[in-house]
């Protein structure tokens, strides 16, 4: 029998999804893996970057590297050196006019939002990654400050991120307003100004304070582009850029009516004054910034150094007037730039030693050598006075009589080759009296009385005024100034017969501060050092006013103050003239000639050097009192000169030579106490007239009148 029992069949296959359904199910996975995937780059890339971010904590006593500032004693800026210009403010004293011009311009809702601006972030990242076009804004303020802090300026999504992120920490480290403080004083502005403070000086000559609302505008409008709304040089744009902050401005209420369309109708209006740099007197400036490296290294230009000298500008303005004006009147050739007449003028005052002029050069852009102080030429008879006052240590008073004629120094007398030293124009007289012989400049007085007193001691003895000794060897042509000094070294030295016999150090500095640091420095009352007694001294001024009232000063008449008193100098071929002398207090020498010695033709220091001193001194004196000396008590008076009292008590001279006669060289001699000597005010009766005749006067006094 056949089995028909049939195998049951197998159930039917379901039916397969359609096509499109697997595509899109891959679709998904995929999306969802490279979500995943993405999710995990963008917390690692938030993680690696946080975790990278540098701290802020230094922020909090945030001081930028501020440049160096030389200031005159008044207070005036003469310089600012550094790579940056800048002046930190504090917020409180940022005007609201300019932190309200800036928040218009840059993030007007800086106080409402946190560290980022989702609207203003969301359509600069749409232009950045789907556009393609980078640059768009969108930064807060305080992505502002750590993008110019801590990070690059370049616009990619890496940096954009980083700068959110630092935002972020920013913001819970720091109140608003320290953020705003930081980003106004280190944000750049174009003529490398840093800050606000330093581009309101740049641009207007103001500080913040005094700045119109354009002139805020202006300034706010300049941290989006510095270079293209620079109003130095794109002033067009600048405009433009200033009238859409004063918009902004005017639209947030900050501005009425009145004051915006005032404010846009106005040109800009720059600084006509040069911005900082060297501003004025160069070669103090340069001096007092030589003096700061040397302490400070190159710390000097970031410290934020605030340094005061003690230049008056009025006596600054002074001399550097008065050497223009002798060296512009000399012809052309004399002025050629490759190796033209230089010149120089120093100014001290006597009783502190303080600088109050110093001109170092004919022209600083030209020739940055300060020939006031670095200097050393030969002085020519400027330096006779300190020969002078040694000869009084020795009892060589101003009534000795020295010979005054030519005679030959043999090889046993000078130690080297004969020398037959020669009056200027071979005009001798015989024996005069010490004083006049400094009057007349006489060359064989001041010789014999090296010679006579002992060249060593003689060197010695002006060493003690601030002479090197090596450049001034004690031999006799010192007398005659064959030595070298600089005219602040001779200023210095005249400056001790106008002050009594001591001697202050010469000083450029009176106080080094730092901004926001306190005093580093601070001058303090000078102490002096006595040089020689206070009746050399007297002696000394008696004789060197009788130089300015009958002798080679006579010029010096036209200043018309009685207590003038100085000294002419002109070297060996007239290759340097000098003028040195003081009045009121103030002393100050005038130098003429050519950095590679030559002679300059006829000039003498009477023609060419007191013309400038005199120049000067007008201005130097005026509202200052004349000093009137007393004579000391020991000094007296014999045959109507001065000695000192104890030659009147038997005290004599030694060893005098043939050259000179001195009644004192064996003996005393009855004298009037110069103190009770009313007939002629303690003034001695000089062997030369005390005073030229009214005549003559005049005539000196028309030379040198001035349309002034």
């Amino acid at each position: 029998m056949t089995d028909h029992t049939a195998n049951p069949s197998p159930p039917p296959a379901p039916p397969s999804a359609p096509p499109h359904r697997r595509v899109w199910r891959t679709l998904a996975g995929a999306l969802l893996g490279l979500t995943l995937a993405c999710a995990g780059i963008g917390a690692w890339t938030f993680h690696r970057i946080w975790t990278q971010l540098p701290s802020v904590e230094h922020l909090a006593v945030y001081r930028p590297a501020l440049p160096l500032r030389i200031f005159s004693r008044d207070g005036e800026l003469l310089a600012e050196y550094g790579v940056e210009r800048r002046e930190f403010v504090p917020l409180e004293r940022i005007p609201p006019l300019m932190r309200q011009a800036l928040l218009a311009a840059e993030d007007a809702k800086f106080y409402q939002h946190g560290a980022i601006d989702v609207g203003g972030l969301a359509r600069a990242t749409f232009a950045n990654v789907v556009t393609g076009q980078p640059g768009q804004g969108g930064s807060t303020i305080t992505m502002q400050v750590a993008r110019n802090f801590y990070l690059t300026r370049d616009k990619v999504l890496s940096r954009k991120l980083a700068e959110i992120l630092m935002a972020a920490r920013l913001e819970r480290e720091y109140s608003k307003d320290k953020l705003l403080e930081l980003y106004m004083n280190e944000i750049y502005l174009g003529e490398r100004a840093y800050g606000f403070a330093a581009a309101a000086n740049v641009y207007f000559g103001k500080p913040l304070d005094a700045l119109s609302a354009g002139e805020a505008a202006v300034l706010a409008g300049l941290p989006k582009a510095p270079s293209a709304f620079n109003p130095v040089v794109n002033p067009a744009r600048a405009t433009a850029r200033r009238n859409y902050v004063l918009g902004r401005m005017h639209a947030l209420g900050q501005l009425d009516d009145a004051t915006y369309r005032t404010a846009v109708d106005a040109p800009i209006a720059l600084a006509t004054t040069s911005p900082p740099g060297i501003v004025a007197a160069p070669y103090v400036a340069e001096r007092a910034r030589r003096m700061m490296v040397e302490r400070f290294h190159d710390d000097a230009y970031t410290l934020g150094l605030d340094v005061t000298t003690t230049i008056s500008m009025r006596d600054q303005r002074a001399a550097e007037a008065a050497l223009d004006r002798t060296l512009n009147r000399q012809p052309r050739a004399k002025r050629d730039a490759r190796n033209g007449l230089e010149g120089a003028l120093v100014s001290l005052d006597a009783a502190t030693g303080d600088m109050l002029a110093l001109v170092g050069g004919a022209d600083f852009s030209r020739n940055v050598f300060d020939h006031a102080l670095q200097a050393y030429r030969q002085p020519g008879s400027s330096f006779k006075p300190f020969v002078y006052s040694a000869a009084l240590e020795k009892g060589y008073f101003p009534g000795v009589l020295v010979d005054d004629t030519q005679r030959t120094l043999t090889h046993a007398e000078t130690g080297a080759q004969p020398w037959r030293p020669r009056n200027f124009g071979n005009r001798y007289e015989g024996f005069i009296p010490v004083r006049r012989g400094l009057v007349r400049s006489k060359n064989l007085v001041a010789v014999s009385l090296m010679q006579a007193a002992d060249a060593r001691y003689v060197q010695q003895h002006a060493v003690h005024f601030g002479f090197d000794a090596q450049r001034n060897p004690a031999s006799l042509p010192l007398a005659l100034g064959a030595g070298a000094v600089t005219p602040l070294e001779l200023a210095s030295a005249y400056s001790v017969f106008a002050n009594g016999g001591t001697r202050m150090e010469p000083r450029l500095i009176l106080s080094v501060k730092q901004r926001h640091g306190g005093a580093m420095y601070e001058a303090t009352a000078p102490e002096g050092a006595r040089v020689v007694s206070a009746r050399n001294a007297f002696v000394m001024d008696s004789m060197l006013r009788d130089v300015v009232r009958a002798g080679t000063a006579r010029g010096v008449l036209a200043l018309r103050r009685d207590d003038a008193a100085g000294k002419t100098g002109t070297s060996n071929g007239s290759k340097d003239v000098w003028f040195a002398g003081y009045s009121s207090g103030i002393v100050a020498v005038a130098w003429l000639g050519y950095d590679t010695p030559r002679p300059m033709g006829r000039a003498t220091g009477a023609t060419l050097a007191l013309p400038v001193w005199l120049d000067y001194m007008k201005t130097a004196v005026d509202g200052r009192t004349p000093v009137d000396t007393t004579p000391p008590q020991d000094v007296a008076l014999v045959d109507g000169d001065f000695v000192y009292a104890e030659y009147t008590r038997g005290s004599c001279t030694a060893d005098v030579p043939p050259y000179i006669r001195s009644r004192f060289a064996c003996g005393g001699a009855q004298a009037t106490d110069a103190t009770d000597a009313s007939a002629d005010s303690g003034k001695p009766d000089a062997p030369m007239p005390a005073a030229v005749d009214a005549a003559e006067r005049e005539r000196v006094l028309d030379l040198f009148r001035t349309d002034d």
